[in-house]
């Protein structure tokens, strides 16, 4: 039992993240305004993503240090195929007839789980580069990234209209958002800061200055995205650059101590994460509700399986 008091800042971030990716899925605003829903759901509610990659990265670190790469893929690997057999309903019975659509779906990850597919392939990457210097590494996470970033815009702008083909594999989204171009060069990042001890050697000052810029960043990129806006969706935006890694040094630099045992709250938050779809399934089967209230019901809901889960995962290992 954790009895200790430490910083519990980075667990609170992952369950605020968490929810945010909840509230994302639920197109909470939709109903009421639609700037406001463009800058929240396109924007603000998804650097979750980067945030979560980064802080990934960052313990990656700590792995490759101390050579426990085979547990990280057993568990990590394990995680993905339970919650890909858990939603295999979903994501199987649809295209019985199309083998190559089930494979894909495979390999890149059924909707939210795409992210787990893109942690374990960016990790085994990153960890064939991992004595590789700073430089290389955030170089190729800033080309990647941005190689991503152009095939998103292309698509979201209707750029290209011919070869049929080639539209095709541009609307399709996990072409860009996987995890050579978006898991990849956050876990650089995070691995970077951590390696680098960056997180150590900037003031307090300086991070809050950089949160709020990079904050101010994303909401001028999300104004002027609006203003082209046609019916894609944003999963990358440029700003996620710099405001993934400022969240995570964000965590370090500042404090909320308490006993609280940390590595429930942060199972809490990978359970928020992983569950919340089936309860949307469950709510849409049943009722018409609002983006709100649909917000709002799907987190509470979320919130007990999470718990339920939590119990669940010390007598059946791996669920989370």
């Amino acid at each position: 039992m954790q009895t200790a008091t430490r910083n519990i800042l980075l667990d609170i971030l992952k369950v605020i993240a968490a929810t945010l990716v909840i509230s994302t899925h639920c197109r909470v605003l939709l109903d009421y305004n639609q700037f406001a829903y463009h800058i929240t759901n396109n924007h603000f509610f998804r650097i979750t993503i980067p945030f979560f990659f980064c802080i990934n990265g960052f313990y990656l670190y700590t792995v490759f240090q101390k050579k426990n790469i085979r547990a990280w893929i057993k568990r990590v690997g394990i995680l993905y195929i339970i919650w890909m057999l858990i939603f295999s309903y979903f994501w199987i019975t649809p295209v019985l007839e199309q083998p190559l659509k089930i494979i894909s779906t495979f390999f890149f990850g059924f909707t939210h789980l795409w992210y787990l597919a893109a942690l374990f392939l960016g990790g085994l990457l990153l960890y064939v580069f991992r004595k590789y210097s700073n430089t290389f590494l955030l170089t190729s996470a800033f080309i990647l990234y941005f190689i991503g970033f152009t095939i998103q815009t292309l698509s979201n702008y209707n750029t290209i209209t011919e070869p049929l083909l080639l539209v095709k594999l541009i609307n399709y989204s996990p072409i860009y958002r996987n995890f050579l171009f978006f898991g990849f060069p956050f876990l650089s990042i995070g691995y970077v800061i951590h390696r680098s001890k960056f997180h150590l050697k900037i003031k307090k000052s300086v991070v809050l200055l950089l949160l709020i810029c990079s904050f101010l960043l994303l909401l001028l990129e999300g104004f002027l995205s609006y203003n082209i806006y046609t019916e894609g969706t944003f999963n990358m935006s440029a700003s996620f650059l710099f405001i993934g890694p400022i969240l995570l040094i964000t965590a370090f630099t500042f404090t909320v101590k308490s006993n609280i045992n940390s590595k429930k709250l942060s199972n809490f938050a990978i359970a928020l994460y992983l569950v919340h779809p089936l309860i949307l399934v469950l709510i849409y089967h049943f009722f018409t509700l609002d983006s709100a209230l649909l917000t709002v019901i799907t987190v509470l809901l979320s919130g007990i399986a999470s718990y339920l889960l939590i119990i669940l995962n010390k007598k059946v290992t791996y669920i989370l």
